[in-house]
């Protein structure tokens, strides 16, 4: 069991900012009249607005207490005042696949407590992340709470149930082929080491999460599928039986290889 509440923090910081930011971002335009952005800032339930250019670009970021600062200012005439004029700038922004580590230290470096998430390709506002949201993510982490499986092993049995899936569903292309030449006993077999590829890959992901990979659980990844595969693959040479005269160890061992053989080329 795994219930080392460090480890479990250490493990979600590495993750990447865009599996827990909040997509539903308020965007508008910098010559957006401040009565109006207040008005959309109520209708959407927001606090807070991402301020952009005429290209979309992000250029500065206003929220609700901004407004309520700038308009109550009595040297300031509400109905000619804009986003530009009030807005914070220059915008302190994120990329999606940088960690949650990353957007702590900018958080803690700049003194914010949110920071809006850009796309890497095409450098637009896809979210933004709350301070808020990963201090609820580290609580949770660190909650004593014993764990059957550890976090990389469940993004591994996570991943490798989604590849035995896809692979039971590609497996179906050729079974149908074997069932419409009535070959039943290739399509029995094959239809067989589908089903297995099927629930297996279902229990797995059951237990494990669909998350991204380090080096050494990419090569645990490989290594596993590559056997499972293989190890199911062997029941269609079993059940057509080519290797007639020989023990069941021999035939499982020819069946085993030829198997690899076909999952490798």
């Amino acid at each position: 069991m795994s219930s080392n509440p460090e480890r479990s923090v250490s493990y979600v910081l590495t993750r990447a900012v865009s599996n827990y930011m909040d997509t539903e971002v308020l965007m508008l335009e910098q010559s957006t009249p401040t009565r109006e952005a207040a008005r959309m800032l109520q209708h959407y339930e927001r606090d807070d607005i991402i301020v952009t250019d005429l290209f979309k670009k992000p250029v500065g970021i206003v929220t609700d207490e901004d407004i309520l600062r700038k308009v109550s200012d009595a040297s300031i005439t509400a109905e000619h005042t804009t986003l530009k004029d009030i807005m914070s700038t220059p915008l302190i922004t994120i990329h999606e696949n940088a960690s949650l580590q990353d957007a702590l230290h900018i958080m803690r470096d700049n003194k914010i407590r949110k920071l809006p998430v850009l796309s890497k390709k095409t450098e637009q506002v896809v979210g933004i992340i709350l301070q808020g949201t990963i201090a609820n993510i580290i609580r949770d982490a660190t909650a004593i709470q014993p764990r059957l499986l550890s976090p990389p092993v469940k993004a591994v049995l996570g991943n490798l149930g989604f590849v035995l899936q896809f692979a039971g569903v590609l497996l179906l292309v050729p079974a149908i082929m074997a069932t419409i030449l009535n070959d039943t006993v290739t399509a029995t077999g094959i239809y067989l080491t589908t089903v297995l590829l099927l629930v297996t890959g279902f229990f797995l992901n059951s237990y494990g999460e669909k998350a991204a990979l380090n080096m050494q659980q990419a090569s645990i990844l490989v290594f596993s599928s590559l056997f499972i595969l293989t190890l199911f693959g062997t029941i269609p040479y079993l059940y057509v039986s080519p290797f007639e005269g020989e023990s069941p160890v021999e035939a499982f061992a020819n069946g085993f290889f030829s198997s690899a053989a076909g999952f490798t080329t």
